[in-house]
Order: structure tokens, then sequence, then C-alpha cells
């Protein structure tokens, strides 16, 4: 392709992709939206009508390419809480009032969009966003937990309360409903787990809703256990806002507004980190526009609730389904709409048949995605400052409500900060400083969280291009909205030094994280980048996006290495390499394919230098991507250039065992392989169109490749990058055949030249 596909009418081309991943999209949103609208403690068919309005909305006001937006699980606790609220415990009673100010969020996010707000979220940090929605998976958790028993118990607007009538939902178990619920809930984790391609072709809450159809008609469950759905959609399916009654009743009017800063809130926050997460997995690399997309999800919302709708945001799973159906553009989201609109009038007899306990096995697997153990074992790992601010505000969300917990997070965080830069207490114990000067220091230091960071601009010009020159001091999330302004707001290509000074003393994960996605942005664009000065910090662990600070009291000490750290560093003295354990954030100069996909990219344990005449390096990379947001996955990988002046000639390509990572190879061909080939069967072959590869590789590298079935090579301007796609980190054999595939390929490209 020559170039990426857009959206509106030049989308339209693309139908056959788009309308292919609809399909596939609406049968993984189906049982989806029917389970956030019952988890939000709204009718089922809302949540079909608040997907269908999103895919009918969001193709037409953009900001992004592959994202599928509907209701989401993470606002199923918001929006129960406020209903609960608004209705004095009446669920019937509370949701037409909170149709009001879903419509009331709608409006408010199209006036923050009008005022280019898009990137508010910024200025929260990313350890309370994460704790947030981790706290959101406990909650959806413990509140699926009676409907997968066959409990039915009345709504409960709080967690404690949530946790105290599980005993009474113990008392209350139907065994029939236990054997569906326990089964599905099997399923999903299974199928979701699995590596067999067969098994992930069917989506899990599809074949987990089919199952419960099926399993729910043999044991003939009452209807009190299946889903309910009007018999007239028109008539019986659509409840419209009570603007009367919210306008005629003073006294619901402070409840009105805490819902309305609670859903902007978590819906600003959570679409803007899920498109951000898509992005990074959109096989054509294109980038969203969080202000459009804001204003989208705006419209949506508002004319959501106008139809009896829920909020409207992107949604993680269903965006990844699209991606993987091979969509393109955001014509897919009309496409699920589509066949969502038939699945809502032709088979509503069948949708009334899947049990409460299929349905309640989806959402505990989504809830589960969101606060598994390797979220906090992730931030854990980037340090325990980070660590007791998620924890704290997971607890103040449980134990209060989602705002009020936010806010705790967010204090956290600046009584942390406050902590770090502020002298021993024992400093005015000591009379070292007075009592009035301690006071002084801390209101200063409070003040710095919040200044603008940038000290200076200057503007230079090299080699014929306009650069900026930036003196920043210290960096933390409170802090970042100014420079992300003026980063913004400067020329396209222009260069950016960013120059953190002796006056700056910490930057905190948060800062760490977004001068990472600059920079990532800026060598995917061309653009020259230079980050000066952050030598100078101590990072809090070894994390490649820790906090940092600059302090003459914090000493460098030597951690203890890993079991891994030093059987790499045996295999770089056995193959005379330099050695690095430090982790380091890859920025994928070269472009490869592979290193283009996901998000936390990290390299470590990196084995470098000269070998063979050419540069090498192996390394042990790890990445996650949506929307599994917090599995790592790992790979050893090695890389080696072509000798010096060889690499133009060597055409880019991609050697991928059968269809691995098809759906990203989006600026290659396939080439045919001869059926004597000894690569054909295992592998497929890719490269430009025009381009000769085979010609490139050598009998004895082919022979090589071919022996085992699971190596995945791309060359790239002139650099080879390879690992064993079954392989995670590789052991001391791996490491040598890495070695010997990379040494056969250097041969290859000088026998090449030679002829």
């Amino acid at each position: 392709m020559t170039e990426a596909p857009q959206n509106g009418i030049k989308g339209l081309k693309h139908w056959r992709y788009d309308l292919l991943a609809g399909m596939q999209v609406a049968l993984v949103s189906l049982p989806l939206s029917l389970g956030i609208a019952i988890a939000s403690g709204a009718p089922p068919v809302t949540g079909l009508i608040s997907a269908i309005i999103a895919g009918l909305i969001f193709p037409f006001l953009g900001g992004a390419y592959v994202t599928i937006s509907g209701p989401a699980a993470g606002l199923a606790p918001a929006l129960l809480a406020g209903m609960l609220m608004l209705g004095g415990g009446d669920l019937a009673a509370g949701y037409p009032l909170l149709l009001v100010a879903i419509c009331i969020t709608g409006l408010l996010q199209i006036v923050l969009a009008f005022f280019k707000t898009g990137r508010y979220a910024i200025f929260l940090p990313v350890t309370v966003v994460e704790a947030m929605l981790a706290a959101i998976g406990l909650i959806i958790i413990i509140k699926q937990i009676p409907p997968l028993m066959g409990a039915i118990l009345p709504a409960s607007g709080t967690m404690l309360a949530s946790v105290a009538k599980l005993p009474q939902a113990l008392l209350q178990i139907e065994w029939g409903v236990l054997v569906i619920g326990g089964l599905s809930l099997f399923l999903v984790f299974y199928l979701s787990k699995s590596k067999h391609d067969w098994m992930r072709k069917v989506p899990p809450p599809l074949l987990v809703t089919v199952l419960g159809i099926l399993l729910g008609s043999a044991f003939g469950l009452d209807a009190k256990y299946l889903i309910t759905m009007p018999d007239n959609i028109m008539a019986d399916g659509i409840t419209f806002p009570a603007f009367g009654e919210v306008f005629s009743r003073p006294e619901l009017w402070w409840g009105v507004l805490v819902v309305v800063i609670t859903l902007t809130l978590i819906d600003g926050v959570e679409s803007l980190a899920t498109i951000k997460a898509v992005d990074k997995i959109d096989p054509f690399q294109r980038k969203s526009d969080p202000n459009v997309t804001l204003r989208a999800m705006g419209i949506s919302n508002s004319l959501s609730s106008i139809f009896g709708g829920l909020t409207i945001i992107p949604g993680g799973i269903k965006s990844r389904t699209n991606i993987d159906a091979g969509g393109r553009t955001l014509w897919a989201n009309f496409y699920n709409a589509m066949f969502l609109l038939i699945f809502l009038f032709f088979i509503t007899d069948i949708i009334a048949m899947v049990p409460l306990a299929a349905i309640a096995a989806i959402l505990i697997y989504v809830g589960w995605k969101l606060c598994e153990y390797k979220v906090f074992t992730k931030t854990y790992a980037i340090g325990r400052d980070q660590i007791v601010i998620f924890i704290i505000t997971v607890i103040a969300i449980l134990g209060t409500d989602l705002l009020s917990g936010i806010l705790i997070g967010v204090a956290a965080e600046v009584v942390i900060l406050l902590y770090l830069l502020m002298p021993s207490f024992r400093f005015v114990l000591m009379g070292r400083l007075s009592f009035k000067q301690g006071c002084c220091l801390l209101w200063d230091n409070l003040k710095s969280l919040f200044k603008t960071p940038v000290i200076k601009i200057k503007e230079q010009e090299r080699e014929g291009i306009a650069h900026y020159e930036m003196t920043l001091s210290s960096l933390v999330c409170f802090n970042l909205l100014p420079l992300d302004k003026l980063l913004a707001n400067l020329p396209s290509k222009v260069g950016v030094t960013l120059i953190i000074t002796e006056s700056g003393r910490i930057i905190d994960h948060t800062a760490m994280e977004y001068l990472h996605q600059f920079e990532e942005e800026c060598v995917r664009d061309g653009r020259v980048f230079e980050l000066v000065g952050v030598e100078n910090f101590i990072p809090f662990t070894r994390h490649a996006l820790a906090a940092r600070m600059q302090d003459t009291i914090l000493i460098k000490e030597q951690v203890q290495r890993s079991d891994r750290e030093v059987q790499m560093e045996r295999l770089a003295e056995q193959y005379s390499l330099g050695f690095h354990p430090e982790s380091k954030s890859i920025l994928n100069a070269e472009d490869f394919v592979y290193l283009r996909r996901g998000a936390d990219k990290e390299e470590c344990n990196i084995l470098s230098g000269e070998h063979w005449g050419s540069r090498v390096r192996l390394y042990d990379y790890s990445h996650t991507s949506a929307p599994n947001y917090y599995s790592r996955h790992w790979h050893t990988i090695i890389t080696i250039r072509c000798p010096a002046g060889l690499e133009v000639d060597v055409p880019d390509m991609v050697i991928a065992p059968g269809h691995y990572l098809e759906r990203y190879l989006i600026d290659y061909e396939e080439v045919v392989l001869p059926d004597d080939n000894a690569l054909a069967g295992k592998y497929r072959l890719y490269a430009k169109e025009g381009a000769d590869p085979l010609s490139y590789l050598s009998p004895k590298l082919t022979a090589f490749i071919a022996k085992h079935d699971d190596f995945y090579l791309e060359v790239r301007k002139g650099v080879m990058l390879a690992f064993r796609k079954d392989h995670a980190l590789a052991n001391a054999d791996d490491v040598a055949l890495l070695f010997s595939l990379a040494e056969m390929f250097n041969h290859s490209c000088v026998e090449r030249v030679k002829e």
C-alpha cells in the first residue's frame, strides 16, 4: 500500500476488510454490551443501544482509526452507584435521572474538546489511573459473584455493601446456574490463554454465550436466571431522560453534578488511555487525535442518553478484535452497528435465552484483566513509591467511591513527592532549620509541583533546520501540561533538545513515561531529539521509566544481580562483547515491524560490540499490548548490521513462521516460495514490491532457518533482527543458535556482493 487508510469517504474503498472485521467485532460486542448494561444496573437492551449509536456516529466524527467505541465495563460501577444515588436506592427510578447526567456529561465533553483539553488526563499520575482501573476490576468481580451462582440480590451502591452480601449469596446458590457459571468461567479463561490457533478463531465471549444458551435450555432455567429483553424494542426498549424531573427537583442537582464530574473524569481518562494503547498496535502506525476523539465521545454520549443508552468510550477488547480481524478504518464501527441492529431485531428471542451466569463469567474475566496480580508486580517493579500510591488509591476507591478514591490517590502522589523533596524533619529538631523555614520550604516545594518546568527557550538552526533548546527544572505529572502545550505548538519537523538542569530535583514516573513517548514520536517522524541531564538523576529502580532524583545525599548502591544477568554477562564474555544490564526504552530507529507493536517496550541485559566485522547486539526484549496492558511478552533478540557499504544492497524483507504478524506486514508483499525451496511450507517470505530477496538468501542460511520452524527474521535498512517465536528468554543453546543465524546472514551478504 502506498499510503495508510483514511477515514471518511476515502475509507470506503477498504469496505471488504472493515465489513468482515465489523462482523467479528459484533459477535464480541453482543455479549459484552449486554453484560456491561447488566453490571451497570440498566436494562440489558440499553447496552446494545449504546453500541449501535456509537457505531453509527463515531465513523462520521473521526478522531481515531481502528478504535471500536461503545459501552465499557470500566464505567459500570460508576453508573450503578449514580443510578442508586439519584433514585434513592431504586434502579428503575434512578435510570431516567442518570440519563440526564450522561447527556450533560456528553455536552461537557464537547465543550472541553472545543477548548482543546483532550490531553487534560496528562495531569493525573499514571499510577493513579492504573489503580483506578484495578479497583474497577475488583468491584466488577465482587458484584458478579452472586449472579454467577444464581443468587438474586438487590444492587449495592458500594463495594463494602457488596462484600457484606456475599454470605447471603452463598445461601441462595442455584446449582444448575452455578454449573453453567463455573464452566463458562473456566472456558473464558482457558480459551483466552490458549496457544492453539484453531481455538482462538472463535471469540471466547461468543463461545461462552452460545454454550450458556445450550446449557440453560438443557437445564430448563427459570426466566429470572436469564437476560430480560423487551417484547417490542421501539415501544418498551427505549427509556428517555427525565429532564423535567431533574430541573424541577433542586435536591437532585448536587447528585447529578457529582455523577457528571465522575463520568467526565473516568470517561476522559479511560478514553484517552485506550486510544493511546490502540494506536500502539495499529498496523499502519496512525496517531489518533485526542481532542477530536473527546468531541466524538461527547456527541455520542449525548445522543446515546437521548435514546436511553449508556456512556460510550473506546474499548480495548473490541479494538483488538477489530485489528486482528483486519479492520482498517472507523467504518468497522458502522458495520459493527449494522450487525448489532440485525441481532437486536431478529434474534431477540435467542438473546433472551442467555443465562446471566454466562454473562457474569465474561464480566469476571474482563474485571480480572484489569486487576490481575501482574498489575501489582508491574507497579512494584517501577518503584516502591508507585506501589504505595497504587495501594492507597485502590483501597480508597473500594472504601469510598471512584471520584473520592481518585482524589485521595492524587493527594497521596502530592504527599509522597513532597516527602521526597523535603529534607528530614530531624533538621528542624537539630536546629539546622527553623520551624518557619521548614514551613516556607514545604510551601515552595508544593508550588514547584504545579509551576511550569520550562525555564527558558533558545531557538537555533542546525544544518539549515530550526532547532529548539529548552531548559527545564523538575518534571512531575502536575506540571507537564505547560511543557506538553509548548511541544505540541512547535512546527512538525523542527529539532528539540530538552535539558534538565541541576535546579531540577525530581522526575516522576509519569514524566518519564511522557518523555519516552515524545522521544518515540520524534524517532517515528524523523525529528532530531536530545534529552540531556537525565543521566545525572538516580533512578529508584532499574525500570527504564522509574522515578529518579538528583540529590547529593543519595548514593548509587551496587544492586545484587539476578541469575539472568549473571548468565548473560557470562555469555558476553564468551562472545567478547560488552554487557549492559540496565533496562532501556526501545526507540526502534530502524522502524522494524515487530518493534512497532505494543507499549512499555524495553530492552535489558544487552550484549553489544563488533563481531565478524559487523555491529552485533543481543538483548532481552519485552512489551505489552492492548487489551492485556499488564502482561509482558518476552523474547531474546539479536540484531546485526551488514558490513559497511553493503547495507544499501540488502532489500527489506521478513521471513515469518506461518501467518505470524501477517496483519502488521502492511507495507510488504508476499513472495511466492518455489516448491523446492527449503522454507516452503514452514515459512512465508515478504518483501517490498519489485525486490528479489531470494537472491540474498544463501542455501546455507535457508537450510539453517528451515531446520527450525519458529525463527522470525526481519531485515530493515540493512539491519537484521531475529528471534525464536516460541521461545521467551533464550538459554545458552538458543543464544548460540541466534549467533549462528547472524553469522550466516552476515556471510550471505558478503557472498552476494562478491558475486
